[in-house]
């Protein structure tokens, strides 16, 4: 279950970033967010994105997966709210634990199907399993508990399973653009100009990619040559839209589909506030 494959993102995200999770005395960077996976049920991930070019490291070698199950009357899995505020001690908890006994460092969460798992890498396998064991006997003795210590030099559970996937980040960037013009006080109710940039790497491509766009009624700003060498020609382009979530990863999602398909770089969208 811990290995499943992230099928799709679904419309529901939250954005944590500078946050101080279950305890962490350093100021981190995390992600939280939903998406389906096997029988295209919900689940929810909480990362550590900060370290994510760092990893993996080598000094920890171990993988330790640990949490509880859990009852809810919820058909998607997720707990209820006092479920959910046991589930936030019991993380505490662990993260307290794994300091006082283990040289360590915490990279996530993901809940399913009734299921809280808690990662760290470890150096060595020192005998936390038993500690752990005793923990939850003490003091979770009514929950069925989930233990699981092996290698992963690769930290591949945490590069290919708990980090996002790239449709899942560009959901988030565009997530994140719309959070600011409704923090900016925009109700995202009036189409807009909305303009885009795109990089590639062969002129004759981004001549084939403006032609494209504008069979979809975008407009060219300009299209200029750059002094990156490797995706040295730019477009700039523009059309009216409304930029709710929904719409606006729609078409940010064809548009970075159609530049690939040219060898280039969709490099994202901005637009103006409009409030009524």
């Amino acid at each position: 279950m811990h290995k499943m494959k992230k099928l799709s993102i679904l419309l529901i995200s939250v954005f944590l970033s500078n946050l101080c999770v279950f305890g962490q005395n350093e100021v981190e960077s995390w992600e939280s967010y939903i998406a389906s996976y096997e029988e295209n049920k919900p689940g929810s991930t909480t990362v550590r994105m900060d370290i994510f070019n760092q990893t993996p490291i080598p000094e920890y070698q171990y993988v330790l997966v640990t949490g509880i199950k859990y009852e809810s009357k919820r058909e998607d899995g997720f707990p209820e709210d006092e479920t959910f505020k046991l589930l936030h001690k019991l993380g505490d908890e662990l993260v307290e634990l794994m300091n006082k006994n283990s040289e360590n460092i915490f990279v996530g969460s993901f809940m399913f199907e009734y299921e809280r798992l808690e990662y760290f890498y470890i150096k060595t396998d020192n005998g936390i399993e038993n500690k752990l064991k005793e923990f939850y006997n003490s003091n979770y003795p009514n929950h069925e508990h989930y233990i699981n210590l092996k290698k992963d030099t690769n930290w591949s559970y945490y590069r290919e399973f708990l980090y996002p996937s790239q449709e899942i980040m560009e959901y988030l960037g565009d997530q994140r653009v719309v959070e600011t013009l409704i923090e900016a006080g925009d109700n995202l109710i009036k189409a807009r100009r909305v303009d885009h940039w795109a990089y590639f790497n062969d002129e004759s491509k981004m001549e084939s990619f403006k032609k494209e766009i504008k069979k979809l009624n975008f407009k060219i700003q300009n299209s200029t040559k750059t002094d990156d060498d490797s995706t040295p020609f730019m477009v700039h382009f523009y059309r009216v839209d409304k930029v709710d979530l929904d719409t606006i990863y729609s078409i940010t999602s064809s548009l970075r589909e159609l530049a690939i398909s040219y060898d280039g770089d969709y490099d994202g969208w901005e637009t103006s506030v409009e409030k009524e």
